[in-house]
């Protein structure tokens, strides 16, 4: 069957070069998290549904890989990370002392309808958490990892927006 040589609509392969230029980049990014302190963490590729329901998650629920355990829990490919982390920090908060800092690389999964031209229904997403502490450094250290993780990308010209005007005049 000639449908089974090609990968679904809004997946692809990576290898050879390509694949090569993105572990790199992953390796530079994980080191910069490393070098400010940040943790490797893995979440499930899949999750519960409610995980990522109106508080936590912002892809609306048609868009989700949704299937079922054997027990009828309606369980969901993860669409973002950020859910799964704050999920686990939950019973992180029990035995690390704060503030904890989580550093994460997977794969996400959103079933786009074919409008959404050129964007893919799985991606990889990098990220880094500082959880516990809600202070102006917190976020100035926030933004300082933003700004040497896109410099060791290679981007030499960007601008960051920040529209949150309190944030602005603490700095």
């Amino acid at each position: 069957n000639a449908s089974l040589l090609h990968t679904p609509d809004g997946v692809r392969d990576i290898y050879s070069a390509e694949y090569r230029k993105k572990n790199e980049l992953e390796n530079k990014l994980q080191k910069v998290f490393a070098l400010y302190g940040y943790h490797n963490v893995q979440t499930p590729m899949f999750e519960y549904f409610d995980v990522f329901g109106k508080e936590a998650g912002t892809i609306p629920s048609k868009e989700l890989y949704k299937f079922f355990d054997r027990e009828g829990n309606t369980l969901v490919l993860r669409p973002d990370i950020t859910p799964s982390i704050a999920r686990m920090a939950t019973t992180l908060y029990d035995t690390e002392k704060l503030p904890i800092r989580l550093c994460y690389k997977g794969n996400t999964f959103i079933n786009h309808s074919n409008n959404y031209q050129g964007r893919l229904r799985e991606q990889t997403q990098m990220g880094a958490e500082l959880l516990g502490l809600d202070s102006v450094e917190a976020d100035a250290e926030m933004l300082a990892l933003v700004i040497d993780s896109l410099k060791r990308a290679g981007l030499e010209e960007f601008q960051i927006t920040i529209s949150n005007v309190d944030f602005f005049q603490s700095l």
